[in-house]
Formats: structure tokens, C-alpha cells, sequence
């Protein structure tokens, strides 16, 4: 007989997950080490700039998270030159616990210049620094919480492969709800990180025009339209500037 205080029981085990742990690609050889892609790949971009927004992007942490323990704040940025990969940069946590930003070459080969390489860096430092990742996964917990347990709770002869399967739709939804202000968060942390570093966050913000990159539209979509997050970042560098100008 189905009893759903079991389910429910099933679905919270489910649901407490602790947070992912990504392996470490191998970090990225200087030239010397080897022959390196042609210019134009922007791997040359991503050598010169990625020790740049490594170190912004721990002097921003640290000053926005006074509070947090010092290895919260202690990036690593890495490169993945596999070819088959598809042009995707992202946030996630090292085995051994340290923030981690994941580039792929074929993204480096569709931005055009170092403004964009370091924005989309400092963008994914961004969601680190504001605490995305942890907070889409108690939005996926709660949605799988919930729609599972309405399934579990409808009625006899429910299975847990359905269960389950309402949990994963729970789940999905439930990592949407923020998705779209989360980003636009990072493109805001991202400006300020990137101009840190030395960057023109504006310029950098034309790596959304790029056709294989650009965001919104779609069912679900996790990313604004790109002109809206351009206008994010636009604001973001006017509010910098006006901060030099005064001196702050």
C-alpha cells in the first residue's frame, strides 16, 4: 500500500543535497609550454586577462563578504580547450571548495577583444560573490519539495518513478524563478569587477551581441535579452564613473 508520509520522507532525502563539486580542469600552459591557438582565438586575451579579474574578484569578495571565510573569496579560473564543447562559461565550487569560473575556448573564440574576456569572467565571479549558485539550489529543493509532495499526497497508486519525476519538473521550475535577476546581478558585479581590473565593462558588455552567445528570448530562458543586460551594464559603468569623479 503507498503510504505518502513515506514519499514525502523519499522526497526529502532526495532534495538534501549538498552543494555540487566540480573536478578542476588542468590549468592553462603558457606559450612556452607549447604551441598555443592563433590570436584570434582569444586565448592570448585570456592569458593576459585572467590573473587581472582573479584578483579583483577576490579584493571584491572579500570587501563584500567581510564576514566570510577568507577561502569563500579565493577564485580559480580555468580553461577548457576541449573543441567539442560548446561556447558556455560558468560558476561552480572545486572539490575542494573554492569558487571556481570555467571558460570554454570556443567561447574565447566568439569575443572580440579583452574588455569582453574579462567581463564574462567577472560575470561568473559575480554570481559567485552574490550567492547564486546556493540560492538556486534551495529554489530547486523547494520546488521538488513541493510539486512532489502535491503528487505524493493526490491520491492511491501513485509510484515513486512518478514521484520522482514530478520532483525533477519541481526542480527545473524552481532553478527558473530567479534565473533571470540572477544574471542580471552578475552583469552588474561583473561591471564593477571588470572596471576594477582595468576594463571597459561597456565594451564588455558587446560580447551579448555576439549571435552564438546572446541570451533571452525562448521558453524558460535563463538569460535577459541581451539589450536589456547591456542597458544593466550601462547603468553600472555610469554609476562608476560618477563614484570617480567624486572621488569615491
Amino acid at each position: 500500500m503507498f503510504r505518502p508520509v513515506a514519499a514525502l520522507a523519499l522526497i526529502l532525502a532526495l532534495t538534501a543535497c549538498a552543494a555540487p563539486r566540480a573536478p578542476l580542469p588542468p590549468p592553462v600552459p603558457g606559450p612556452e609550454a607549447g604551441p598555443s591557438p592563433a590570436r584570434s582565438s582569444g586565448f592570448d586575451d585570456f592569458l593576459s586577462v585572467a590573473p587581472r579579474v582573479e584578483s579583483a574578484a577576490e579584493a571584491w569578495c572579500r570587501d563584500a563578504r567581510p564576514s566570510a571565510p577568507p577561502r569563500d573569496c579565493d577564485f580559480l579560473i580555468r580553461l577548457i580547450r576541449d573543441r567539442s564543447a560548446p561556447p558556455n562559461a560558468f560558476q561552480t565550487v572545486g572539490e575542494d571548495g573554492r569558487p571556481l569560473i570555467v571558460v570554454t575556448s570556443n567561447l574565447l573564440a566568439q569575443t572580440g577583444g579583452p574588455d569582453e574576456v574579462a567581463f564574462v569572467l567577472s560575470h561568473e565571479a559575480g554570481h559567485h560573490i552574490a550567492d547564486h549558485l546556493p540560492r538556486q539550489q534551495r529554489s530547486q529543493a523547494l520546488g521538488a519539495l513541493i510539486l512532489g509532495g502535491l503528487v505524493a499526497t493526490s491520491g492511491q497508486g501513485v509510484t515513486d518513478a512518478q514521484i520522482r519525476e514530478a520532483m525533477d519538473v519541481g526542480a527545473f521550475l524552481g532553478g527558473r524563478v530567479y534565473s533571470q535577476s540572477f544574471e542580471l546581478e552578475a552583469d552588474e558585479l561583473g561591471a564593477y569587477i571588470s572596471a576594477r581590473a582595468g576594463y571597459d565593462p561597456e565594451r564588455g558588455a558587446l560580447v551579448f551581441t555576439r549571435p552564438a552567445l546572446a541570451g533571452g528570448g525562448g521558453l524558460l530562458s535563463t538569460h535577459p535579452a541581451s539589450p536589456e543586460r547591456q542597458a544593466a551594464v550601462r547603468a553600472a559603468a555610469d554609476r562608476i564613473r560618477a563614484g570617480s569623479a567624486a572621488g569615491l
